[in-house]
């Protein structure tokens, strides 16, 4: 996560038809929705992935000892997963906040 936020927010992929990037039908409008829709996404991103990487070390240590530490670790995958999903929310927010549904500037 922080390292695709880190990335994506100042260079976001090139091309709005490729396989990587943000790819929602509001983001893929135009280039000027590309770039703020990445903008966006790469933002939170990289500060939700500083917030779980240091919570998860934090976890971690406490519960190396733990029978269960297999099991907490693929949990705390699956829920920085979910997180991530999550942020899809918020940016098409801005993104509608910003652009009309024709990807002009509001």
């Amino acid at each position: 996560m922080t390292f695709l936020g880190y990335t994506w927010k100042d260079n976001p992929p090139k091309d709005r038809q490729g396989i990587s990037g943000y790819r929602t039908t509001m983001s893929r409008i135009n280039d000027e929705t590309w770039k703020y829709a990445h903008k966006c996404w790469g933002s939170i991103n990289f500060v939700l992935g500083i917030i779980l990487a240091i919570l998860s070390i934090f976890v971690l240590i406490l519960m190396k000892d733990d029978t269960n530490f297999e099991m907490i670790s693929v949990c705390l995958v699956f829920l920085q997963l979910g997180i991530m999903m999550l942020t899809i929310i918020p940016t098409e927010f801005f993104l509608h906040k910003h652009f009309t549904k024709l990807g002009e500037k509001k």
